[in-house]
């Protein structure tokens, strides 16, 4: 997504139907919990940020996208801004010219720098949702049934951007395809 592209907040998105609560909860990053670390390891974040650099070199050479969204994957959760009642969150989300579209971030600095550069407050850019992989792709999916169209990671440093109706079939695929 462009930064001249209009957009503006999903107010109206639903709770998930599939996998709602029970999928993630509201949290401050230091409020994580201990089984999940509070930020990956810095070499799961450099491999994550060298292979988005090659993507947005190359486009549309489906082994660099591969790469990327592998790496998006390594991670053990990925987060996102969130929205709604701490009983019944929502990913934060915009409307562009392509439709709705849900962030996604590798690490609680890069949500909180993304929400304050939508324009929230504060107290809402602390606010995070912190969604464990691999079920995280299959929550974001189900979000389709609501209109939105795409999940953007780690906007707006790299942006990569995957329709949901390809989503869950990534997290499939890399799953039963691991990287030699």
């Amino acid at each position: 997504m462009s930064d001249n592209e209009s957009t503006e907040r999903d107010t109206e998105l639903p709770a998930a139907a599939e996998g709602g609560q029970d999928a993630a909860e509201v949290r401050t990053p230091a409020e994580m919990p201990a089984e999940l670390p509070v930020e990956p390891a810095p070499e799961l974040i450099e491999a994550l940020d060298e292979a988005a650099a090659a993507s947005k070199a190359s486009p549309t050479d489906a082994a660099v996208q591969e790469r990327l969204w592998r790496a998006a994957f390594a991670l053990d959760r990925w987060l996102f801004i969130a929205r709604g009642s701490d009983d019944e969150p929502t990913p934060f989300a915009l409307r562009s010219d392509e439709g709705a579209v849900i962030f996604a971030f590798s690490t609680a600095d890069r949500a909180h720098e993304a929400a304050l550069g939508f324009g929230l407050a504060e107290e809402e850019a602390s606010r995070l949702l912190a969604v464990p992989l691999p079920s995280a792709a299959a929550w974001v999916a189900s979000y389709a049934e609501a209109g939105v169209e795409a999940m953007v990671f780690d906007a707006p440093r790299n942006g990569a951007m995957a329709p949901l109706s390809n989503l869950a079939a990534m997290a499939v695929y890399i799953s039963q395809n691991p990287s030699v």
